[in-house]
């Protein structure tokens, strides 16, 4: 004798999914992006010109692109 397994009807789970869906899409808020606040840097002055700053060579990365897309 086979055994019978009970059904769970889902015929009516779309649409209870899609009003829940919908609900809270409605009833949210969305913040708006108000951008990244910062405090840029004063210009500079050509008069007083900023000292200059000692890098070491080997921190420095340079990059060569070249239109064909070849190494330099």
């Amino acid at each position: 004798m086979a055994r019978i397994s009970p059904e769970l009807n889902t015929g009516s789970m779309a649409d209870i999914s899609f009003l829940l869906l919908t609900f809270f899409l409605l009833t949210s808020s969305i913040d708006t992006d108000q951008g990244i606040t910062r405090k840029l840097p004063p210009p500079l002055d050509p008069k007083n010109p900023p000292p200059d700053i000692d890098i070491k060579e080997r921190n420095v990365l340079k990059v060569l692109v070249s239109k064909s897309n070849v190494p330099c």
